[in-house]
């Protein structure tokens, strides 16, 4: 993976998350919320964050987003919302390739199904996707556009929840394709629409 998809799906989710929470406590604890009040929030959720290893990668926009959050005149969550919009544009630009990537890191993070590349001489575990690179280098044409169906293996007892993960976002449709005689599930990922921008925004207040 990129260095620049590893820092957008790093920030993607700092932000995210920091502007979910401030609305939702704005929410629960009610009242008018002054933008020093906010600050001090936003700067006391983020601060742990600057020493967790899973944004290590954007730490300096961490450090920087505090130094706002401290400032007399700044203002953290208008910050936040400007680095939503450019995430937005970048999510915009990504290929085909990298939507699969981040659907794939989703499935691990999300619903706990790890991915791997298939290797003939290591022995297959449960509840692990498999993909060859064979058959993702033929899958995407020069362009990283998904030109034919993508196919997955696994072995697993929760084929229900997967197949429901992987078309949640209706980009892909699964087809189950065959189970060998190890039980062994071949799965067909056919691609069928983009991702829908809009839905990475944030609701505000």
């Amino acid at each position: 993976m990129s260095q620049n998809l590893k820092h957008y799906l790093a920030l993607d989710e700092l932000v995210t998350h920091s502007l979910l929470t401030l609305y939702c406590t704005m929410s629960q604890q009610g009242g008018f919320w002054t933008v020093k009040k906010r600050n001090a929030f936003l700067v006391k959720y983020l601060k742990p964050k600057v020493k967790q290893a899973q944004f290590s990668v954007c730490k300096n926009d961490l450090k920087t987003m505090l130094t706002i959050g401290r400032q007399t005149r700044g203002n953290l969550e208008q910050k936040l919302w400007t680095v939503n919009q450019l995430n937005l544009e970048y999510q915009a630009r990504l290929s085909q390739a990298d939507e699969l990537y981040l659907m794939l890191t989703d499935l691990n993070d999300q619903h706990q199904f790890p991915s791997e590349l298939d290797h003939p001489d290591k022995a297959r575990e449960e509840e692990i996707l498999y993909m060859t690179q064979s058959e993702i280098e033929e899958g995407f044409d020069k362009d990283n556009n998904q030109i034919k169906p993508l196919v997955m293996t696994v072995k697993t007892t929760r084929l229900k929840a997967l197949i429901e993960a992987v078309q949640a976002q209706g980009v892909y449709r699964v087809e189950i394709e065959h189970v060998d005689e190890h039980e062994v599930i071949h799965l067909l990922l056919h691609r069928i629409s983009s991702p829908k921008v809009s839905d990475k925004h944030v609701v505000g207040q």
